[in-house]
């Protein structure tokens, strides 16, 4: 016994001694992001302002290129203020850590008393600690490090939520440009066909009503591109506060193209399987039953009434014999009348019935996201593939035998016009299949806890 209280007791000097710093588990979360979403270094073990001018750095050569998904991305993990707060909590989990590791302090008492007949001063001190704290530290730390292990895995699974979120306002952001873009170019032959369209009237070739058409479809241009300005806008703000951006930062630029996907679909067998292994928020609801086990486990070790052990010195008012100072050990025990402890066993059963239920469900919903957001990937694939080899070629066709008629003086410049315009509206297909399909990538991903 008296062995095991001093190796208790050194531990507890040694952990007084440890960092609160959350250093170390910032430095496990950074090699986590690292491993599922193949960004490295954006989480800083040091909150330092060395370590605040390294982001800034690099924060500015990400922003001075064309900016890419895997840049948006990196500044979004670097300098998103939110995703930044929550992080704290490893923080506290840390500090919670070294925390469990301390012997509870030793309280000091006294009093001080005078005599009413005139016999003098007297008094005394005690100073006493709890003997069952010492023997709980070990099963403290072991929650500890569970609830420590928990945050980190929660902050992973945060972190793969907002890297899902800024992949799908990325190319959110190059759709509507590329948008913007063909809204552009429609109106621009909006135009031209409106001039052409006063020409003829004023040659007599058209009447009014013919021409009130042309006025009609410029004014429609015109609405339709002030509209994709502002959708443009919308999202480029939307990615802006993902990334954490504002004043001189905003003045980036983006990489227009979106990405064709690969001829062929990567591997999508055992998917399902490799979710149940890897989602950060599947670990994290595992250690959540852990540590309320441990904790349970803990309770029941503190069941045992408190005991207080101490030393008292103590002398009644007087110098005559037996007013001495004297000084001896001291003892008090908790009487576990009123609350015997059965109210905590209960509360803490049914938080841990809970953790499980909640992790049974949890599993059951990482399953079917699975199941949807493959599903999801293998039709967007399709569907893009299709666009791109079927129905823009065939619309350009099309286009290319009216503009043949046309120099052929066998239709009007309006046919050519709506033909222009249906080649336009197949390369906004195209680019919204495209998109389609990154997001369902980004989702699938996020789904099974790393990349595909």
């Amino acid at each position: 016994m008296k062995r095991r209280f001093a190796l208790v007791l050194a531990s507890s000097l040694i952990t007084g001694c440890a960092s609160t710093k959350a250093s170390g588990p910032r430095g496990e979360l950074s090699d986590l992001l690292e491993e599922r979403l193949g960004v490295a270094d954006v989480v800083t073990p040091e909150q330092d302002e060395e370590a605040r001018k390294r982001v800034r750095s690099r924060m500015d050569a990400l922003l001075s290129a064309p900016l890419t998904r895997d840049a948006a991305l990196e500044l979004a993990l670097l300098n998103n203020h939110a995703l930044a707060a929550d992080m704290e909590s490893l923080g506290v989990a840390q500090a919670e850590l070294v925390e469990a590791g301390l012997l509870e302090n030793p309280t000091i008492g006294g009093d001080l008393v005078n005599s009413t007949t005139g016999n003098g001063l007297g008094g005394g001190f005690s100073i006493a600690t709890s003997l069952l704290s010492a023997f709980v530290i070990p099963a403290q730390r072991k929650v500890a490090k569970a609830n420590l292990k928990q945050a980190v895995l929660a902050m992973g699974h945060e972190a793969a939520s907002l890297a899902e979120e800024v992949k799908r306002s990325f190319v959110e952001v190059q759709v509507t440009h590329a948008d913007l873009r063909l809204h552009k170019e429609a109106l621009q032959a909006a135009e031209v066909l409106d001039e052409l369209a006063q020409r003829q009237i004023e040659a007599g070739n058209i009447t009014e009503a013919e021409r009130g058409e042309f006025g009609a479809a410029l004014d429609e241009a015109r609405m339709e591109f002030g509209h994709a300005r502002m959708e443009a806008m919308m999202a480029r703000e939307q990615l802006n506060v993902l990334m954490g951006l504002w004043g001189e930062d905003l003045d980036w630029k983006v990489a227009t193209e979106i990405e064709a996907p690969p001829t062929e679909l990567p591997d999508l067998q055992g998917l399902e399987t490799r979710a149940l292994e890897q989602r950060l928020d599947l670990s994290a609801a595992r250690f959540d039953v852990e540590a309320t086990t441990r904790a349970i486990k803990l309770r029941r070790a503190g069941a045992t009434p408190a005991i207080e052990v101490g030393v008292v010195a103590r002398n009644e008012v007087g110098n005559h014999s037996g007013h001495e100072w004297v000084i001896g050990p001291s003892l008090s025990l908790e009487i576990p009348i009123f609350d015997p402890g059965h109210a905590d066993f209960a509360k803490l059963r049914a938080m841990l019935r809970a953790a499980e239920h909640r992790l049974a469900q949890l599993a059951i919903e990482v399953r079917s996201e699975v199941r949807i957001h493959r599903q999801h990937l293998v039709y967007a694939h399709q569907k893009a593939e299709y666009v791109r080899e079927v129905l823009l070629p065939r619309r350009e066709g099309i286009r290319d035998r009216m503009l043949e008629r046309y120099n052929g003086m066998l239709i009007g410049p309006e046919e050519l016009f709506d033909a222009e315009l249906e080649v336009l509206h197949a390369r906004r297909e195209l680019n919204e299949a495209l998109a389609d399909y990154w997001v369902a990538m980004a989702e699938l991903e996020l789904a099974i806890g790393g990349r595909v």
